[in-house]
């Protein structure tokens, strides 16, 4: 399994003026948890200036990574427009 970053910034549906707390993300939440169950979400979150986030997936490729990222309810509702990139996790220092 290979490594991809996925970028997430917001979308046509992200609602202006509201925090990310108020924006409707339970079903991003619930498709990053099942991700996680799953073991392909490595590591997650928000930036902390409300311009999106950041997600660690594993994938066979990148092909297979955005097939994983096309399905989250988010990108689907456009609350948020992702990039996927292919990202080295490294073993620095052991």
């Amino acid at each position: 399994m290979k490594t991809y970053a996925v970028i997430y910034e917001i979308g046509r549906g992200w609602q202006m003026g509201k925090p990310l707390e108020d924006q409707p993300l339970a079903e991003h939440g619930e498709w990053l948890r099942y991700l996680h169950q799953q073991g392909i979400l490595i590591e997650g979150g928000p930036y902390l200036d409300d311009s999106g986030g950041l997600a660690l997936i594993r994938a066979e490729n990148i092909d297979a990574a955005w097939e994983i990222v096309e399905q989250d309810p988010a990108v689907v509702n456009e609350i948020f427009v992702p990039e996927v990139h292919p990202w080295f996790q490294g073993n620095w220092g052991e």
